[in-house]
């Protein structure tokens, strides 16, 4: 929920189809190194396992689900005392292996944070921009998939900002506090034999403090998407909206026009009416009923399972959210309607 400019130094992960090329720095023990980019580059990152138990499926074998979870990671503050990053950085990676999702989206993710994610994954791939203007700086909104599963289409991803001038890095309106951004990707499902069809999957987190800021915010959203998304394939948006479900923002994503070419639905929602357990922000406290502001919006897919997750940390969430998990039965394009 909570949100900070950091001026952390960053980690070279991955430009962006349409962005400025530009050097990315990192060091997490004070050194400093600098490398042009000219290209996309990907960064494919593990599949690690939980006591050996998963082991990477073959192309001809994947699974007809796919799995999706979002999760604020909460920035590294110094400040959170106990519940500082490094004091719980194992157990957000051992929470995020437990899910064996195909899809993650990541919110609040600093640079040197989105590094030990990515080390920790060798079999994923991970499209990341920084919100400021220094792809350097700030936090970012990541995208990881499972490279045995997916591949990136090298025309259709990015990041745009949650402004009037989307495509200015560093943009703000509105009343927003900070810069906000969506990362978006059209992912390709690996083997095509059985006629699955690619799917889109947007990554944001809404600004904390603007309430006009989140209403344009889905607003232009929906409008990305609709310009964006193929009519025909599957759209997934997640992230942290820092907006319950009643509210205008949220509203206005669900919402469904004549023109609506892909309609968005609550994932949570269509499995869990009347689950008081709720809460997706939680402080650090271990809260279950409270304020849902973590989403995972579907458009094309049908929903098989919606959890809200509360994995611990010495008796202690391992962020100040909890991870939103949904499991979705793939389509085939043979099968699918709109």
């Amino acid at each position: 929920m909570s949100s900070a400019k950091a001026a952390a130094p960053a980690t070279q992960i991955e430009s962006h189809t349409g962005m400025k090329n530009s050097c990315w720095r990192h060091s997490r023990s004070g050194s400093v190194s600098m490398v042009a980019q000219t290209i996309l580059l990907l960064l494919t990152f593990g599949c690690a396992t939980r006591g050996g138990t998963h082991s990477v499926e073959s192309p001809s074998s994947e699974p007809r689900t796919v799995t999706v979870v979002s999760l604020n990671l909460r920035y590294d503050n110094a400040g959170d005392g106990v519940n500082r990053w490094e004091n719980r950085k194992t157990a957000v990676i051992d929470a995020l292996r437990s899910f064996d999702a195909d899809f993650l989206g990541l919110q609040e993710a600093l640079p040197h944070q989105a590094a030990a994610v990515k080390s920790a994954f060798p079999g994923y791939a991970m499209l990341i921009r920084t919100r400021e203007a220094d792809s350097g700086q700030g936090e970012a909104t990541p995208i990881l998939w499972r490279t045995d599963r997916w591949t990136l289409d090298p025309t259709q991803h990015g990041t745009f900002w949650l402004s009037e001038t989307p495509s200015v890095e560093g943009s703000k309106s509105w009343d927003s506090s900070l810069p906000r951004i969506a990362t978006f990707a059209r992912l390709i499902p690996v083997d095509t034999s059985a006629g699955r069809t690619a799917v889109w999957v947007y990554n944001t987190h809404f600004d904390h403090r603007g309430p006009q800021a989140r209403r344009e915010s889905a607003r232009l959203l929906r409008s990305r998407i609709e310009a964006h998304a193929d009519a025909s394939e599957p759209v997934v948006l997640m992230g942290d909206f820092n907006a319950v479900p009643t509210s205008p923002p949220i509203r206005g994503i669900l919402a469904v026009k004549e023109s609506t070419s892909a309609p968005l639905f609550d994932c949570w929602a269509t499995q869990n009416a009347g689950e008081p357990r709720n809460a997706t922000w939680n402080g650090f406290e271990v809260i279950e009923i409270g304020r849902r502001i973590d989403f995972v919006f579907a458009s094309g897919l049908d929903v098989r399972e919606a959890t809200i997750e509360h994995p611990l940390v010495d008796g202690r969430p391992i962020s100040d959210h909890w991870p939103v998990r949904v499991v979705f039965d793939l389509p085939s394009e043979e099968s699918r309607t709109r």
